[in-house]
């Protein structure tokens, strides 16, 4: 999720085939409740695994994005 537009988003997606959705809160209101603006309002890298009951499993806090798609399928695997 990132305070860039919708149109933004998908122009990044499509540029990097990827083959998940992104988030757009460009009013920042997602990015400010779960404490991850940083400077000039920019979104912090750092992601959260969220369980089937809406709860956080896990917090993320540094992300490389190389090795973090494996990081969160290892992850799954214990969360309810």
């Amino acid at each position: 999720m990132s305070k860039d537009s919708v149109e933004a988003q998908k122009r990044f997606s499509e540029k990097n085939g990827l083959t998940f959705r992104l988030l757009a809160d460009e009013d920042g209101d997602v990015i400010e409740l779960y404490g991850v603006e940083g400077l000039l309002g920019f979104a912090r890298r750092k992601s959260f695994l969220i369980d089937s009951r809406g709860k956080i499993a896990k917090v993320y806090e540094s992300v490389s994005p190389a090795k973090h798609a494996g990081e969160v399928a290892a992850d799954l695997a214990s969360v309810p």
